[in-house]
Order: structure tokens, then C-alpha cells, then sequence
């Protein structure tokens, strides 16, 4: 009896082993992000939320100002009859059919840390990213944009005007010296080509308009942006 209750005995602790070990065999790695290519026009700003995107502005966390979270494309005169914004680089029905970030309620010397953060990307080697951006032209402002990835499907930048959360790795830094007019005043686009991933990645990628320590900045536009799978 006592030999019977031991094979049963073993032969259940040999059926959960296999089944384990099996399960680890045939374990797959699930990955969350688009995988197929696709395009955003910014046709409508207010509805990217819904669609994955992420808007997040920590120019000003104490609400003293300025501020600069990206909205719809704008264009026109303003009351002192000075010309502002610019036209979309492409567009449906409306030449305000781009991403914007404009700068409002500036004091004497601010710091811009604002961010337009993408879907998740399921990304491998040889998928590519661009974009058009341009910057204002009614003056020669000081701006500046940063394209970061983040390794991962979190969208945490922090909550300081100089914080970036895990948006670690840099892939494009424009005008990053900072000099007056040295942002692109015409649409100019923007390319990315992913390497060095191991299988397929989850990621983001942040447009982070960053201007520290300035008393000119205007405003700056994202147009077409492209998800192109290879």
C-alpha cells in the first residue's frame, strides 16, 4: 500500500514539473504596442488622448507660470494687430491641423518643459519614425525640442519643469545650444531609423519642447507624424 501511495505520489510531482517546465517552453513575450504602420495629422489635438497619446506640460508645476502644453495649431492677429502661429505643413479642411506648443504667462525667466508623448510603439530594428516641426517667424525666439524614447510603456516624465522621468535616451536634440532663431522658421522634417533592439521593444517617444533659463521663447509646431514599419 504504502509502495502504491508513493508512485502515485511521484508520478503527480513528475506531471506538475513537466507542466511547469512546459509552460515555460512555450512561453511568449506579449508585446502592447502598434505594430502596424500608421500616420497622425493632428486634426484634432483635443481627441489624441483617446487615441494613446499623452499631454503633459511641468513648465510651471506651482501654476505661477509660464505655460506651454501642446494644443491645437493656431494662426492670426492678435488685438495689437501682430501676426502669430503659422499654417499646418499638411492638412484636411483647416490650416491649424497641427500640434502646438505655445508659450503663455511667461515671467522674467522661465524654463519650458512641456510634452507630447506618443502611443506605445512595438518597434525592432529598421521600423522608423519622422515628423515635421517649425518654430515661429515673427521674431528670432529661442526654442528648442527634444525626441526622447522611453524603453518602456510608461508615460512618467515626472512633475518638474526639469524632470524627464524614463525619458532617458536621446534620438534627436534641435537647437540644443539654445541660440536666438536657430529653431527651423519653415516646416522641416524629421527622421528616426530604430537599431540595436533585441527582437521587438515596447517604447514612447517624447516631443519635449525645452527651453531653460530664457525670456524669448514663442512657440513650436509637429506636424504629420509617421509610424513606418519595416
Amino acid at each position: 500500500m504504502k509502495k502504491k501511495y508513493f508512485l502515485l505520489i511521484m508520478g503527480l510531482a513528475c506531471f506538475i514539473f513537466g507542466l511547469v517546465n512546459g509552460c515555460k517552453k512555450d512561453h511568449v513575450t506579449t508585446h502592447i504596442g502598434a505594430t502596424t504602420s500608421f500616420a497622425e495629422e493632428f486634426e484634432n489635438v483635443y481627441q489624441l488622448e483617446a487615441k494613446g497619446w499623452v499631454i503633459k506640460d511641468n513648465s510651471s508645476p506651482d501654476g505661477s507660470g509660464p505655460y506651454a502644453s501642446w494644443a491645437q495649431g493656431s494662426q492670426g492677429y492678435d488685438k495689437a494687430g501682430t501676426w502669430f502661429g503659422f499654417s499646418a505643413y499638411s492638412y484636411t479642411t483647416a490650416q491649424d491641423e497641427f500640434a502646438y506648443s505655445s508659450v503663455s504667462g511667461s515671467n522674467t525667466n522661465y524654463s519650458i518643459n512641456s510634452w507630447l508623448i506618443t502611443p506605445v510603439l512595438s518597434v525592432k530594428n529598421g521600423d522608423k519614425i519622422s515628423f515635421y516641426s517649425r518654430a515661429d517667424t515673427t521674431a528670432n525666439f529661442t526654442e528648442r525640442m527634444q525626441m526622447l524614447m522611453n524603453k518602456s510603456a510608461s508615460a512618467d516624465v515626472g512633475d518638474k519643469p526639469g524632470s524627464a522621468g524614463g525619458f532617458t535616451t536621446v534620438l534627436l536634440d534641435i537647437n540644443s545650444s539654445q541660440a536666438s532663431g536657430g529653431y527651423p522658421t519653415v516646416w522641416t522634417k524629421y527622421e528616426y531609423t530604430f537599431s540595436g533592439i533585441s527582437g521587438n521593444m515596447d517604447t514612447r517617444i517624447g516631443f519635449r519642447h525645452y527651453v531653460v533659463n530664457t525670456t524669448n521663447a514663442r512657440g513650436i509646431g509637429i506636424d504629420l507624424f509617421r509610424f513606418q514599419v519595416n
